[in-house]
């Protein structure tokens, strides 16, 4: 008959046990004798002491309550167990999990709830971690929950809130009570979350660290961050389709990691700086590092996102910029890790672009080697992208006096391996993936596409756009390439400059070339038929795109405060007007470039906003660009 109260019965007794009569005793003092805080911890025992075979348990974790009221029950029920030899802290955990199990099919709705609490009572603290709380206890507390997770598994397409049980998975490990067998499901659990839940950083963070501190091998401390990074690879390789939220997430994690970061606002929730314990993260998608080159790779990788996402709600990004901002966050991480790996005789270059060395002749060019070459630029482009990006940011942080704030370090029991600590994120370190020496390769690359262009761009809707991405790798390479004199010693400033002053000694005639096919062919002596005036036409129209590119180089320049701008202008311009008049847009554009007079002061406070704008800029533009051109492939084949 008393069972409808108990509920308040239990309330009011929490209250009373957690108060003290003097301010000395604080919340787990033990309680005075006789008095009423003792009492009420009496009451607890006995009641759940009594009612324990009942499922009383089951009945207090399952019970939807307001947060300060739940929290003061768990409290309570610990305090209460903490001396008394029948039960102990983890007796509900046991009790709950073996009810649930025992059932014929698991209470779907009330699932959720179950797991929030069951999550809240172990991060409460209200489980001590010291010697008192026996292995054993906690072995059949883990067997339990074990056998219970692996029906939930089964299941778990029907549930709500899934990432209660992140929580559950986080707060055990941070007991250091976790088996071996146990992370299998928790693997299968993680795997679901990232499929079908938002992730948050915090949570990602907490479970990968935890996860190290927790077990001495390999296989057994990274299998956590493995799930989530081989979930992660298979949405790359479009096997699986996660949310937007966590594409972002993950990438983020894994940059700041790697010693990277995205830019503000791509991703809610990531910290300026990188935490100082390391997650594993980098080194576990450095196994798929080829797979990562073949999703910058294909120009059709933005037109499978914004399908894969159509009619999906996502995290601020529209479904054209998404894939731009993603593609830019590989990119970056391919960049940090070819740096990495260039320590010695530049083999990350060798191994990851083997074709840099090797550009085809003018002689062996047809609509095969052409392709290939623009993807290759592509490829380039994107690589060189995420590498500014990268120095952007850094230089960003420098500016800002931003000092990295290690997140506070868990409480462990036990002889568990801490995590190691990010040594790299004690300096700014610039990553470099493309050394100089590849700067003539990289030009004969874009001869290759200025040569070739005036008969291949007609072959097909790619190859149309390769002057765009000539153009845009010429840009690239130049703001790269000074970035690099800037950031180095003064020493190897003036080598850097004059290389880079050799490649455009190598571009600048081809594009004059180029230019130079709108000067129509007249013979003075026959009149000019209808042919020779649609050549014209089309000559014209081809020296004014590229005349359109150009402009557009010298403006980037212009933005990022570009020295060689000043230094090359005079050389330039002519180029523009050569064979052509220039429209009154196009020399007004021209003039702004010519009369732009930069600011220092300027310059050297806001130093890295100009470069990380013109860089989301340019990101936008390739990503729209390669969008466009995988669109129209679906019409004309290539």
């Amino acid at each position: 008959m008393a069972a409808p109260f108990l509920p308040e019965i239990l309330t009011m007794t929490s209250r009373i046990c957690l108060s003290s009569t003097h301010a000395w005793q604080g919340e787990n003092g033990p309680p005075l004798a006789s008095s009423a805080q003792a009492v009420a911890c009496q009451f607890f025992r006995c009641v759940l002491h009594q009612l324990a075979p009942n499922g009383i348990f089951l009945q207090v974790f399952q019970t939807q309550m307001k947060m300060k009221i739940r929290h003061h029950h768990f409290r309570s029920i610990a305090k209460a167990l903490q001396d008394f030899q029948d039960l102990n802290s983890t007796s509900p955990i046991y009790m709950v999990c073996e009810s649930l199990t025992s059932k014929k099919s698991l209470p779907i709705e009330q699932l959720p709830v179950i797991f929030r609490n069951m999550a809240e009572y172990l991060n409460l603290q209200c489980v001590p971690t010291e010697a008192g709380v026996g292995l054993a206890v906690w072995s059949q507390a883990m067997q339990a929950m074990e056998s219970l997770l692996r029906q939930v598994i089964v299941i778990m397409p029907s549930l709500t809130n899934a990432e209660y049980m992140l929580d559950i998975m986080a707060a055990t490990l941070r007991l250091n009570c976790v088996p071996k067998t146990l992370l299998d499901p928790y693997s299968k659990i993680m795997a679901y979350c990232v499929q079908h839940t938002n992730l948050e950083y915090q949570t990602l963070y907490e479970l990968c660290t935890l996860n190290i501190r927790s077990f001495s091998k390999d296989r057994d401390k990274n299998l956590l961050c493995r799930q989530m990074i081989f979930e992660f690879v298979q949405a790359l390789k479009f096997k699986s389709n996660i949310p937007d939220h966590n594409l972002l997430t993950i990438i983020g994690f894994v940059l700041l990691d790697a010693g990277g970061t995205l830019p503000p606002g791509a991703a809610p929730g990531l910290p300026d700086a990188a935490p100082m314990m390391t997650t594993n993260s980098a080194d576990c998608l450095r196994q798929y590092i080829n797979d990562v080159i073949d999703f910058l790779a294909d120009f059709h990788t933005l037109s499978k996102i914004k399908n894969f996402k159509n009619g999906q709600t996502s995290s601020g990004l529209g479904e054209d910029t998404l894939g731009g901002v993603l593609k830019g966050a590989v990119a970056q991480y391919l960049a940090l890790e070819m740096s990495r790996g260039n320590s010695r005789d530049n083999k990350a270059v060798s191994r990851y672009l083997p074709w840099l060395n090797n550009a085809p002749s003018s002689l062996q060019q047809g609509p095969k080697e052409f392709t290939e070459c623009v993807g290759h630029m592509r490829l380039l482009s994107w690589l060189l992208l995420g590498s500014l990006t990268h120095m952007a940011l850094m230089q960003r942080r420098q500016e800002t006096h931003s000092i990295p704030t290690p997140l506070p370090q868990q409480n462990s029991q036990g002889t568990g391996p801490a995590a190691s600590v990010h040594y790299q994120h004690q300096g700014v370190t610039y990553s470099q993936p493309v050394p100089q020496e590849a700067s003539c390769h990289i030009a004969d690359h874009i001869q290759v596409i200025f040569a070739g262009f005036a008969e291949q761009s007609k072959t097909s809707v790619l190859h149309m756009s390769s002057l765009f991405h000539a153009f845009t790798l010429c840009q690239l390479w130049t703001v790269y390439l000074e970035q690099m004199a800037h950031n180095t010693n003064s020493n190897a400033e003036g080598s850097t400059l004059g290389v880079l002053f050799e490649f455009w000694a190598k571009v600048t005639p081809c594009i004059l070339q180029l230019v130079s096919h709108a000067k129509p062919t007249v013979n003075k002596d026959q009149p000019q038929t209808p042919l020779d005036f649609q050549t014209q036409s089309a000559n014209s129209k081809l020296s004014e795109m590229v005349n359109l590119h150009f402009l557009s180089l010298l403006e980037a320049l212009k933005d990022t405060n570009s020295t060689v701008l000043g230094k090359l202008l005079p050389m330039w311009s002519p180029v523009l007007s050569s064979q052509t008049q220039l429209s009154d847009t196009l020399h007004v554009r021209l003039q702004n470039v010519r009369d732009y007079a930069p600011d220092y002061e300027e310059q050297q406070t806001y130093k890295s906003e100009a470069l990380l704008k013109w860089l989301q800029r340019l990101q936008f533009k390739m990503g729209q660009i390669e969008l466009q051109a995988s669109t129209a492939t679906q019409f004309y084949s290539i």
